[in-house]
């Protein structure tokens, strides 16, 4: 995205993520309020929040305005684009009239949000109606969440880019196709022509456009045949043609073989394609049936394509490994819905697996609060073996984007284990993601990791992570698993802290060691299902 170009529209499933985001912001931190802010063009002389923390005592709400001549912390970030800082507005004079005080929020940490190309989004921030120095920690956190925001827009801008390439494709592909070729909305008005129509029908597209298809091109004769077609074409979502006659703006009748191509929704508005070809030279038409069919697998695939990419722009940096499943799931469920014919079991199966997603979601929630509340936590009989793979099937998208190539060495007759499922799946998920991030600088060897389970002095079963990564200080093994403790420079350093408490839950241990050759191997043990029970 240059500096010129106009910023891409953000998708409201980005919002719902940043919306995550500040909820977890707002607990974590302990304040009443959480906000993600956007510079709103074309003039930026104001913001909006855009997302907003659902907390008791948050002043704010959604889509709230700020002017940008008012004085607030908000705007202060976003002219000096730098961090800021009040640990209390009322004792320092530069604030004392800050628009913030006057609903009661009194501190304020702010980070800058940038487009890709460094112009200035917004900001993320956190707010207390009380003196709030905000520990390092806290800002440590606080920008790690600016960092997502800003990824997630890296991946928009990105995605837009390849968009506009998609229609400029389009674009070549529409002026190039000889034959006539038509956008046509739901109510038939044309709202887009080639050459093609000019050269059989006479209109220029300036006369065109504007149009209904009906007026423009039927004769009286066929002002009902286009009827059908148009409610077809908007209503059936099918590709289908037929041979009939059309008018010339000379008044002459043109004997046309015409196609129509439905376009995915895609809240534009049009209905589809059609696309005419003057059948005069009854000889040609059995030679030319064949690029109608390459014309309609074109505009057909081109249509996909762009579509795809509209989707793509949704589909960012995950919040968690659930959440990705309810998206890809909702978008599987959407495909067959819109496909040809319906894929009504494929449709359901997706929904189940949505339904499964979104309790895998709310149960990791669940127990992480109930684990931090130090509550029990739910036990069954679990497979490790089995919790492994769903895990590591979760994950594939993320190891292949990161280009991981995965081993597993799963035992054979491991023993079940007496545990909260979900718990030991969010350790084996942040145990796997901690083996991506640690290769994620690796470019001079390839990017093995190796996932393996065994029994562990008999009474307990072990699984093991194992990467070619940069390892660890091995000065700082105490404080790998410490809260806030992270190698990475956007780290957070709660994942191997939430993974310790979790094991230590289940009376097992987690535990990190150097490899021989680069990496590290990070493992757990807990007691089998024969060792819980004969205790």
């Amino acid at each position: 995205m240059n500096s010129e170009a106009p910023e891409p529209d953000v998708p409201s499933d980005i919002f719902r993520k940043w919306q995550r985001i500040v909820d977890l912001l707002a607990n974590i931190v302990r304040v009443p309020s959480a906000v993600v802010c956007k510079l709103e063009p074309p003039d930026y002389t104001y913001y909006r929040i855009v997302a907003n923390s659902t907390s008791e005592g948050n002043p704010f709400r959604m889509d709230e305005t700020f002017s940008m001549d008012i004085g607030t912390f908000c705007e202060t970030v976003i002219k000096n684009r730098e961090p800021l800082l009040v640990a209390n507005a009322l004792e320092d004079d530069r604030w004392k009239s800050a628009p913030e005080i006057q609903v009661g929020m009194v501190s304020y940490l702010g980070f800058p949000v940038l487009w890709p190309d460094g112009r200035m989004f917004g900001t993320i921030c956190v707010l207390d109606d009380k003196t709030n120095r905000y520990s390092d920690d806290y800002q440590e956190l606080l920008a790690h969440c600016r960092d997502v925001l800003e990824g997630d827009l890296q991946t928009l801008a990105r995605l837009g880019s390849e968009l506009e390439d998609q229609r400029a494709q389009l674009s070549e592909l529409f002026a190039r196709v000889p034959d006539a070729v038509v956008m046509v909305d739901r109510d038939s008005t044309i709202t887009r022509v080639n050459p093609g129509f000019t050269k059989i029908f006479g209109y220029t597209a300036a006369e065109a456009i504007g149009q209904r298809t009906i007026d423009l091109i039927a004769p009286d004769d066929r002002q009902e045949e286009v009827e059908g077609l148009m409610t077809r074409l908007a209503e059936t979502g099918e590709v289908f043609g037929v041979e009939t006659v059309r008018r010339h703006k000379n008044g002459a009748r043109v004997p046309v073989s015409l196609l129509c191509v439905p376009v995915s929704s895609t809240g534009s508005g049009n209905a589809g394609y059609v696309i005419y070809r003057d059948i005069t030279e009854s000889r040609r038409l059995q030679d030319e049936q064949r690029r109608y069919h390459d014309v309609q697998l074109a505009l057909a695939q081109a249509n996909r394509i762009a579509t795809l990419g509209q989707l793509s722009a949704s589909i960012t940096h995950e919040l968690n490994q659930p959440l990705t499943g309810i998206i890809t799931n909702c978008s599987t469920c959407l495909r067959m819905l819109t496909s040809d014919p319906l894929n009504l079991d494929g449709a359901r199966e997706a929904v189940r697996r949505t339904l499964r997603d979104g309790n895998r979601a709310a149960d990791v929630i669940a127990r992480l609060r109930a684990l931090f509340n130090k509550q029990e936590s739910a036990s069954e009989l679990v497979d490790l073996n089995e919790a492994t793979r769903e895990v590591i099937a979760l994950s594939l998208g993320e190891l292949q984007n990161n280009r991981v190539i995965l081993r597993t060495e799963l035992a054979d007759g491991l023993q079940c284990v007496m545990a909260d499922r979900v718990q030991l799946q969010q350790v084996v998920l942040n145990l796997l993601r901690n083996a991506v991030d640690a290769m994620s600088t690796v470019d001079d060897r390839p990017r093995d990791m190796l996932i393996r389970t065994e029994g562990d002095d008999g009474d307990s079963v072990r699984l093991s992570v194992k990467d070619v990564g940069v390892g660890f200080d091995p000065h700082a093994m105490d404080q790998l698993f410490e809260a806030f403790y992270s190698t990475k420079n956007d780290g957070m350093g709660v994942g191997l802290s939430v993974s310790r408490s979790i094991i230590q839950n289940h009376q097992g241990r987690l535990w990190a060691v150097l490899n021989d050759g680069p990496g590290a191997t990070f493992s757990f043990a807990v007691p089998s299902r024969l060792h819980t029970t004969a205790h």
